[in-house]
């Protein structure tokens, strides 16, 4: 009988020690705290559009014309910032075409552009006179228009005539796009016949083309 008692109380040992190590070994459940994942801000779509081009040579002054010098002097500076921006989708008309004739002989062009979409134009003023202007969308100036206003008047100088904004009703493209609800700017940069304008064109376009695209997305470019 003191051996059967023996026997029992060593398997009563065995039995404490072995659940004893199972509970060591068990890893009791967490509940893992709920991720939440924030979604980055959506980025505000840009359209830049280089003004003329497709056989309508626009402005002409100083050995050069405006759809040209806008396609091969400005655009790749354009392209060059834009790729800099982090808050911004910034994409560029097909420098082959011309808008305002994809708009009006193939109801494209403005017609096409997806809403909440904000479109640029970029033009060069001719027929004597000297500095810039921002064509505006609304009677008073928004704060895109104007920083996009203060960076030529710090790089080629405003236009007199308008102070550096002008209201215009008359342009049937820009007609287009307001009359969608579309949000637009077209900025005269300066007079491609004026010496003076060119010569600071030429000098200062990477900065020009820097301080556009920080205007125009309120962005601060490294």
């Amino acid at each position: 009988m003191k051996k059967t008692k023996k026997v029992l109380a060593a398997l009563l040992t065995v039995g404490t020690l072995g659940m004893g190590a199972l509970a060591s070994t068990v890893v009791t459940p967490t509940v893992a705290a709920a991720k939440t994942t924030k979604k980055a801000p959506k980025k505000h779509k840009y359209l830049l559009v280089m003004g003329h081009g497709a056989g309508d040579p626009g402005a002409r002054g100083n050995g050069a014309s405006e759809a040209n010098y806008l396609r091969k002097k400005m655009l790749p500076k354009l392209k060059k910032y834009a790729k800099k921006t982090k808050r911004s989708d910034i994409t560029f008309y097909n420098p082959k075409h011309n808008i305002v004739r994809d708009t009006f002989v193939y109801h494209k062009g403005s017609y096409k552009v997806p809403k909440n979409t904000t479109v640029i134009m970029f033009h060069l003023d001719a027929a004597g006179g000297h500095g810039g202007h921002v064509i505006i969308q609304k009677k008073k100036p928004t704060p895109r228009d104007k920083r996009t206003a203060a960076v030529i008047k710090k790089y080629i100088g405003l236009n007199p005539a308008y102070r550096g904004y002008s209201y215009r009703t008359n342009l049937r493209n820009c007609n287009v796009l307001r009359r969608r609800h579309i949000d637009y700017s077209l900025i005269e940069t300066a007079f491609i016949d004026n010496r003076s304008d060119y010569k600071k064109l030429n000098k200062n376009m990477d900065k020009i083309a820097k301080g556009y695209i920080q205007a125009i997305t309120n962005e601060k470019i490294k």
